[in-house]
């Protein structure tokens, strides 16, 4: 990987963290309004949006989007580590996506590795959490949506935070995304090309597409395959998706 590739994403969190200031400022998504439109409808306490999906980076691991939790938890929940002792965290999966406090076995939930988290959450009267969480292509966990509310949130309350968790994390992680893919630097012809690459086309095809000589199509792609310090073309394609440069 070209060394100024490398030195982007391995900036990735700093970018990513001044990036979401400024969002903050100006995107919708991240006005209240649109979670307390969710909390009238259904009751709930605190609400927390975490991770974006930047593979090969660690920006997106544990990075909070939008909450309104106590910057204390937060902070103190990422400093201790308490991820890898989260009994509610750590039994997630792709196949059981949502998963409540209330699920989880009482042996697990008092256990004494488990009092650190405990403990921090009490301080904060925090209720119990429910959460909804992301993965990619790759069965890699990379996002979530957590809701708190004393009581149990039933089936239907609960496939409900599940649809709307996962938009509003898209919302909120796209323009992120975006401003993150154009730091490796590809521009809109190279990334047409590797779009229309990734559907199978040839540099021919994708010539009469976008009516180029095939000769300019295979430079666009040379390029994007630089850029993105990939191999080959097919590895550029496979980064592009992999990077969210393309979809």
């Amino acid at each position: 990987m070209p060394s100024y590739v490398r030195s982007r994403l391995l900036n990735a969190r700093d970018f990513t963290r001044a990036e979401l200031f400024h969002l903050k400022q100006n995107e919708p998504v991240f006005r209240s309004t649109v979670i307390e439109d969710l909390r009238s409808v259904m009751k709930f306490q605190h609400y927390l949006f975490a991770g974006i999906d930047l593979q090969g980076c660690e920006a997106g691991k544990g990075f909070v989007l939008e909450t309104d939790m106590p910057a204390a938890i937060t902070d103190s929940y990422r400093q201790q580590r308490l991820f890898d002792i989260d009994p509610l965290m750590t039994g997630l999966s792709a196949d059981r996506p949502t998963l409540s406090w209330f699920d989880i076995p009482k042996a697990a939930t008092e256990a004494a590795t488990v009092i650190p988290l405990t403990t921090l959450l009490d301080l904060h009267a925090i209720a119990p959490r429910t959460v909804v969480s992301l993965w990619n292509d790759k069965n890699q966990l990379y996002g979530c949506a957590i809701f708190t509310r004393s009581s149990r949130f039933d089936e239907s309350e609960r496939g409900l935070l599940q649809w709307v968790g996962k938009r509003l994390h898209d919302d909120m992680s796209k323009p992120i995304l975006k401003a993150f893919n154009a730091q490796v630097g590809l521009n809109a012809n190279e990334t047409r090309c590797l779009q229309l690459a990734s559907h199978g086309m040839t540099s021919e095809e994708i010539g009469l597409e976008m009516g180029f000589p095939t000769e300019t199509i295979n430079t666009y792609i040379k390029l994007a395959i630089r850029k993105l310090g990939s191999k080959n073309r097919s590895q550029a394609v496979a980064d592009g998706l992999r990077l969210g440069v393309i979809q």
